[in-house]
């Protein structure tokens, strides 16, 4: 083999290698055949949180941009669970960022609206403090693996910086 062919051989090993990593790296795309499902408790002062909104934020960037989001609801016992989206039946192991938030309406609204809808009207505040409701300020994080991700719990404490109101400055 010529030192020019064994160079090429090196360098495609070496790409090979590579592209056989970057799926380690996490919140990847989808039919990776490893997904996971996380379930967890959501408590303020040792209290289960109802009606809170945990969104999961993926910290890794794949092709310079952001990785997919996740979220679900809590329920009367605090209790939340993300095991499918869409088609997939869970979401890619990785590092998340967590947010957590509950809304509290204001003015008159459509009883059905749902926490989206709340959001974008402006007419809602959040009542858990804005240390957990976006990205520049939580400290919550988890870190997903394969499989079952159980007892992922947030507590939050009372104390957080006072909150805001959706839609206005």
């Amino acid at each position: 083999m010529s030192l020019l062919r064994a160079r090429w051989l090196f360098r495609g090993i070496g790409f090979a290698s590579l592209v056989a990593l970057i799926p380690l790296a996490g919140c990847g795309g989808s039919g990776s055949g490893s997904l996971a499902t996380v379930s967890g408790v959501v408590t303020q002062n040792g209290n289960p949180v109802d009606g809170a909104k945990v969104t999961l934020f993926c910290t890794v960037e794949t092709e310079g941009k952001k990785g997919a989001n996740y979220s679900a609801m809590t329920d009367s016992s605090g209790k939340y669970l993300i095991a499918a989206v869409g088609k997939e039946s869970g979401i890619p192991p990785g590092m998340y960022k967590v947010t957590v938030t509950k809304l509290d309406q204001k003015g008159n609204l459509p009883p059905d609206f749902d926490q989206g809808q709340l959001e974008a009207s402006g007419a809602a505040r959040n009542v858990l403090g804005k240390d957990y409701e976006a990205l520049g300020t939580t400290k919550l994080s988890v870190t997903l693996e394969a499989g079952k991700n159980e007892n992922k719990n947030f507590e939050l404490k009372s104390g957080a910086t006072t909150t805001k109101t959706f839609g206005t400055p």
